[in-house]
This record gives C-alpha cells, structure tokens and sequence, in this order.
C-alpha cells in the first residue's frame, strides 16, 4: 500500500508540474502530491511510511522535474509540513481536511524561509501571508478529498472482506 500511495504522490506532483504557475507569484503549488502522504497518516496511521513516501515524492519529483533547485524547497516545505501535521494528529481531534490546512500553510512557510536564505532577499517574507492563505486553502480541498477517498476506500475494504491495513 505504501509503494501505492508513493507511486501516487509522484504521479500527483507530475500532474502539478504540468498546471502553469500563477504569475507573477512563484511558488503557488495545489499541493497534489501531499495528498498521498496524509492518506498513508490517515488510512495507514503510520507517520514513519508517511515520511517515507513524502521523501521519495520530494526527491523523485525533484529528479524528474524541478531539478535541485526545486529540491531545497521541496524538502524543507516537505519536512516542515509533515512534521506539523503529524503533531496535529497526535494532538488534536482535526480531520484530515484541518490537519491538512496546517500542513499547507507550514509547508509555504517553510518554502518562503528557504527562498529569503537562498536569494538574500528578506523582502520575499512579504509574500507570507498570502502564500500561507493558498497553503491553507489547497490544503484545506487536498484534506477533504483525501477524508472521501479514505472513507470510501475503507468501505469497499470491508465490503470486500479484506483486512484494513493498520
């Protein structure tokens, strides 16, 4: 299942790679690929598969399409986010949609942090609240679909008899 959902996660960030950006704003992502890290959270209840499978998102689709300038980014967004939304499962009665928010916004704080290092440019701390506003609403659309993709896939586990995965 895990190798599934990383399969999934990097097929998700191909298909975000090929939606334009946002001009004049670099760094507006939906987040795609992250979906498939909080579904192994949620459906799997495994943080360590979840960092697993964001790991080989990060650097598969580093490899094939953003190059190691778009890994930096990626891993520290990465990193942050996952780390943020596996506290919030541990810690709070947040569905997936809620714990995704967070994770959204963290993971643009975290880019944001890394492009004012990267470039020496402070002033891109300024594009904060509004990079932070797309992460939590991507990741709010991102966690609602997960909640319906995990709940009918438990559906159809036990319709077919099949043990859920822990």
């Amino acid at each position: 299942m895990a190798a599934l959902l990383a399969a999934l996660a990097i097929l998700l960030g191909y298909v975000e790679y090929l939606i334009p950006v946002v001009p004049p704003i670099a760094g507006i992502k939906l987040g795609l690929g992250n979906m498939a890290v909080l579904a192994a959270m949620v459906l799997l209840n495994s943080d360590g598969l979840a960092a697993a499978i964001m790991l080989t998102k990060v650097t598969m689709t580093a490899m094939l399409f953003s190059g190691i300038g778009g890994f930096a980014y990626s891993l520290a967004g990465g990193i942050v986010s996952l780390l943020v939304m596996m506290a919030l499962r541990r810690c709070s009665g947040l569905s997936a949609a809620g714990i995704s928010c967070a994770g959204g916004a963290a993971h643009m704080a975290a880019q944001v942090g890394v492009a004012a290092v990267i470039t020496a440019t402070p002033e891109v701390l300024l594009l904060l609240p509004l990079l932070m506003s797309v992460g939590t609403a991507t990741g709010f659309l991102n966690g609602i679909i997960v909640n319906l993709s995990v709940r009918s896939l438990k559906r159809f586990i036990t319709s077919q008899g099949i043990r859920p995965p822990h």
